[in-house]
């Protein structure tokens, strides 16, 4: 039996929905301010806004919000493949981002968060994992508790 550490599917569902609408919103809004930047006398660039403000409308809005829905997929895109995935089972623990998987067979000594880092010590006092991870200690903790692993509140003091 294992267990499996992940973002809530709220949050994974939110992402992909909220990132592409922010953006499309966002694109809107720097194209209000490219035509703000165009009417000025003088400012830097201007002639990248002058050309953003120049299509017709309704074309010139849609460009906006299609450009502000890509950029926002896009952004929703790298979340998803950075994001730490963390199973735990009573012989191993599966660290998996992206395309990359580690799987750790090894004799831990501990098992903590360092800030915004899952660290894994061997029972030799080796470092053999530290992933950054936006996992909170009450999700992590009971998984690693539940297989036997020690988990500890705080990172150990070093000797």
């Amino acid at each position: 039996m294992e267990t499996t550490v992940d973002e809530p599917s709220w949050l994974r569902t939110a992402s992909w929905i909220g990132c592409p609408l922010v953006g499309g919103g966002l694109g809107v809004g720097v194209w209000a301010i490219a035509a703000w930047v165009s009417t000025l006398d003088a400012f830097p660039f201007q002639g990248v806004f002058k050309v953003l403000t120049k299509l017709p409308q309704p074309w010139a809005t849609l460009a906006a919000v299609a450009g502000g829905l890509v950029l926002g997929l896009l952004f929703a895109a790298v979340w998803a493949h950075e994001r730490l995935v963390v199973t735990v089972s009573p012989t191993r623990v599966t660290l998996v981002r992206g395309d990359k998987t580690r799987r750790i067979e090894a004799e831990l000594d501990a098992v903590y968060l360092d800030g915004k880092e899952l660290v894994l010590h061997a029972a030799d006092g080796r470092e053999i994992a530290r992933e950054k991870t936006d996992l909170r200690n009450h999700e992590l903790a009971p998984a690693f508790a539940e297989h036997g692993y020690p988990w500890r509140d705080e990172p150990p003091v070093e000797r």
